[in-house]
């Protein structure tokens, strides 16, 4: 991966959803690592992910997503080509072998299709799925299977970044903690951004902070410069907790 020091930058970035403006003068850089993406059920965050991802394109603003400004079409087509996504509702087909369905989305990233297999291998085993699995039909797998083999489908390609849009969403307590050393593992070889909810997502993960609300961005730093703000009033919940809630209350 390239030494960038911001994987991701905005500058006065709105979208709309016909009349409904949905992210408005949003400004804000992110650098490599793992980020969450913060805010509340309806705040933004996944369709500021779809204009990372290059899928949506905003109503004025500059975006430059590693390195290129994706007004150029040209530049969009290098970008996704260095990014996986893993939407919050993402559906594999069933009757696929799991080692056919991960060759099939390195395939579409642009991997030569004789190197499809064996980066699909390495993707599975990165995930933690066993070599016996592979020749399995993917409707065979529990749904924690199922995500690790919808990141293996996001990271086969060996991309820049990864967005991941609520991840731990419909996993019990044990699932999410499995999902976080997986996320940490994921994060040596590309930069993360994980959209979420949940502040215990953010506080076992990751190393910067955007929190989005009021349509624009609240907060954006650290996450130990964030937890920082609500050390005063610990008898309440965990510093990322306080300072969340004092955060949405003023806006």
């Amino acid at each position: 991966m390239s030494a960038l020091r911001s994987i991701v930058s905005m500058h006065d970035v709105s979208f709309k959803y016909g009349r409904h403006t949905v992210l408005d003068r949003v400004s804000f850089s992110i650098p490599p690592g793992i980020t969450g993406l913060l805010g509340p059920n309806g705040a933004g965050k996944t369709t500021l992910l779809s204009v990372i991802s290059t899928l949506r394109m905003p109503a004025e603003g500059e975006v430059v997503i590693l390195g290129e400004e994706v007004s150029d079409v040209q530049a969009r087509h290098r970008i996704r080509q260095r990014i996986g996504v893993l939407p919050q509702s993402f559906n594999l087909v069933g009757w696929l072998k799991v080692i056919d369905t991960v060759s099939y989305a390195a395939w579409t990233h642009g991997l030569a299709q004789a190197d499809c297999e064996n980066a699909a291998r390495t993707a599975l085993l990165n995930v933690g799925i066993k070599e016996e699995l592979f020749s399995k039909r993917v409707r065979a797998l529990s749904g924690g299977q199922r995500q690790r083999v919808g990141i293996a489908c996001a990271m086969a390609h060996r991309p820049d970044l990864i967005l991941l849009d609520e991840p731990t969403s419909g996993l019990d307590p044990t699932g999410r903690m499995e999902f976080r050393r997986l996320l940490l593992e994921v994060a040596k070889s590309a930069s993360v951004i994980m959209s979420t909810h949940l502040i215990e997502d953010i506080h076992h993960t990751a190393q910067y902070l955007v929190v989005i609300g009021g349509m624009g961005v609240a907060y954006s730093g650290s996450v130990s410069g964030f937890a920082s703000e609500g050390r005063e009033n610990l008898a309440a919940g965990s510093p990322l907790e306080i300072a969340y809630e004092q955060l949405l209350g003023n806006l």
